[in-house]
This record gives structure tokens, sequence and C-alpha cells, in this order.
């Protein structure tokens, strides 16, 4: 490991209020130097959901902040100085296997693994509405949410938690995870695949079924992404339903409709 002085030099990539709090939150762990954050640009920062602009904590804590989204530019970066390790947060793209293969890189997951892998996942775990989830620190693999397991944190939420206090919750432990992280505070738990794949844009309230049979029986499930045609409420659905999916699908996602 490259070191300078005995501090880990970090390169940290993401553009949110996850980014931004958990560096915060890194800053006053003695061992550790954020030299070089992998942020978002403008227009995409806008598409974004809790994003951030991190200029002024950059320019205060003496981080370089690259918007370029120029992954050439991110290697070359952490190859010429030597970055003992890579943290993602709150970074929904996909680090290239060049730099994975490189470099030290773990990130976090807004989900419990391997039980639950793949998109949305605080929008889903809101809908499943039983009164717990979690999250998971992981390495970065080839693969998405496939790397080994370093520290997960259960939370827990009424039937009147907001997706934005479910949001914060999930925030507030991914941080809590990471530092443990960062202090050795961890196990390695090896990570398995998923076992059943839910398809794109399948009808909310079938996914939400297939997940409570999944978790009821440990079978890893990968689940779908969301867009803002899956935020369509229909009919069909139970009353309560059509009430917690309403309650999951505020702020800070994209709102429901009718």
């Amino acid at each position: 490991m490259g070191t300078d002085n005995n501090v880990t030099k970090l390169a940290i990539t993401g553009n949110t209020k996850l980014t931004l709090n958990s560096m915060k939150s890194i800053l006053s762990l003695p061992k550790y130097k954020i030299m070089y954050v992998f942020g978002l640009n403008e227009e995409n920062m806008q598409n974004k959901v809790n994003s951030v602009d991190m200029s002024s904590f950059c320019k205060k804590n003496n981080i370089i902040l690259d918007k370029s989204e120029d992954w050439e530019n991110f290697h070359e970066y952490c190859n010429n100085n030597k970055i003992d390790k890579i943290i993602t947060l709150g970074d929904s793209r996909i680090i290239p296997s060049k730099i994975v293969n490189a470099f030290d890189t773990i990130g976090n997951h807004g989900a419990i693994l391997p039980d639950v892998q793949g998109g949305a996942s605080l929008v889903w775990g809101r809908m499943l509405n039983n009164g717990v989830w979690g999250v998971s620190i992981m390495k970065i693999g080839e693969r998405v949410d496939s790397g080994d397991i370093l520290k997960i944190r259960h939370i827990y939420y009424h039937e009147k938690t907001t997706e934005e206090d479910f949001t914060t919750m999930a925030d507030y432990a991914t941080m809590q995870a990471l530092i443990e992280v960062l202090q050795g505070k961890y196990e390695i738990i090896p990570n398995k695949k998923w076992q059943v794949r839910i398809a794109r844009h399948t009808d909310s309230y079938k996914v939400n079924e297939i997940l409570k049979i999944c978790l009821h029986h440990r079978i890893p499930v990968y689940l779908p992404p969301r867009r803002p045609s899956d935020g369509k409420i229909k009919e069909s659905w139970p009353e309560d339903y059509k009430e917690i999916f309403k309650m999951a699908n505020e702020a800070p996602y994209p709102k429901w409709s009718e």
C-alpha cells in the first residue's frame, strides 16, 4: 500500500448527500486523506436523486473535484498519485473493470447482501413495509453487487416513516458501517449470486410479493431499477398497498401518479 506519512490516500466517486456526509465523517479519521472526488457534470447532477454541489467543500478541504466523468482521467490520477483505496458512495455508475482490478475499491449498497441485489433498493425497501431493511458495505467487483461483503447494518422503521426519512436513516447507517470498515472493524463474508432476477417494469405489487417470498426463504433476489413509468398506481392493487406505494414513491424520488 502506498502511503504518505502513514496516511491512507483515498479517491471518492459519487455526488450525493451520502457522498458528502460520508466524506465529512472520513475527515475525522486521522489515518485517511481524501485526495480526489470523481463527481457528476452539471447536467447529470440535475437528474440524480439527492445530488449536491460539493465545490465549496472540496475547495475548503483541498480536495480535487473532477466533473469530467472521464474514467480515464480518474484512472490516471489514481495511478499517478498512488491512491490506496477508492470508495464509491451513492453512485450508480459502473466503475470500469480496469479500475476495480487495479485498486482496492469498496462501496455501498442500499440493502442487505446477498439477500437483495439490484436497483432502487431504498424504494423497494420502503414498499416492503415490514419495519426492517438494511444496508451493506462491500468490495466492488466487476459484476454489480458481486463483491465480498464487509459490513451490514439493519435499519428499523414504522409504518408512517416517509421515504425521505427512510433514505436519511439508510444514509446514516451506511456512514456508520463505512467508518467501522475503515477502522478495521469488519469481517469478510462471501457474497452469493442472485437466484431470482426480476425483469424491468414488472408490476410493482408483484415485485413486492416476490421479494417477500425470497426474503422468507433466504433466496437471493435481483430487483429491477425503477423509472418514472414504474410510479403509476394500478387500480387492481389492494388499497393498503396503494397507500404504501404512495409513501415509498415520494421525495426524494420521483412522485407516484394515478
